[in-house]
């Protein structure tokens, strides 16, 4: 008797811990972070062993994850990233040339930080991309978090595993743990100054790079603006040297 009390006490405990799956999860996440298309302005600072560098990039991006990038003030001013699907074209004003790059490209350095082309652009379809299981909950800074872990479908995908911290009230991202096949830490991803109404998108976000100790990139948003039917021309590859 006291073995069965204990099993159904020990069912009823596991039944309270996950009383929601990771597809719903994700498909919350997925809802309250939902645009058809966003605009934002961003200042990018890198810091590494050799000092600090800013930049300044408005963004263009559609729901489906086509991006337009365009670098206004910096080193790299006039330059212009255009991803489309798996591609990525990039304009190089002192050549007056456009490059495209293959998809194995997404790993690399946007503008020589410790993010890449897939951390700041393209879509975020995990149900196509990525098998997710629910792993528990646990409290981060304060904030009652899911814990979720993700392994890439393809072999093509940037990053194959991936843990994320997701909170349980709001149904954002607050912490990404990026790792290769084998479990190892690339970076991790900080998400936060999320609106308090509205569409969630959040408006700082830093990564820390773990191969690299110490260096870091930090994107903070200063405009925002959904859904204002962004002209389709924004995305053409015949458009990026106007």
């Amino acid at each position: 008797m006291k073995r069965l009390m204990l099993a159904a006490a020990m069912l009823t405990v596991c039944a309270s811990l996950f009383a929601i799956d990771a597809k719903e999860i994700v498909d919350r996440m997925d809802d309250v972070m939902e645009y058809d298309d966003v605009t934002f302005s961003a200042t990018l600072t890198n810091r590494d062993r050799l000092g600090t560098v800013t930049q300044v990039f408005d963004t263009f991006e559609k729901g489906d994850g086509d991006t337009l990038l365009v670098v206004t003030k910096g080193a790299d001013r006039g330059q212009k990233i255009l991803r489309l699907e798996n591609d990525i074209y990039i304009y190089y004003p002192d050549a007056d040339e456009v490059i495209r790059l293959s998809s194995s490209a997404l790993k690399d350095s946007f503008l020589g930080s410790d993010f890449s082309y897939e951390d700041l652009s393209g879509d975020d379809d995990y149900d196509s991309r990525y098998d997710y299981t629910l792993v528990g909950e646990e409290e981060y800074e304060g904030i009652r978090c899911y814990r979720l872990a993700f392994t890439a479908k393809k072999l093509s995908e940037t990053y194959q595993r991936q843990e994320m911290l997701v909170d349980a009230e709001r149904f954002v991202p607050l912490r990404a743990s990026l790792m290769s096949k084998s479990g190892k830490l690339l970076k991790e991803i900080y998400y936060s100054d999320y609106p308090e109404s509205g569409i969630m998108f959040p408006c700082r976000i830093e990564t820390r790079n773990a191969i690299k100790k110490g260096n870091s990139s930090l994107v903070e948003i200063t405009s925002l603006t959904f859904d204002s039917g962004l002209d389709p021309e924004l995305f053409s590859r015949d458009g990026l040297s106007w």
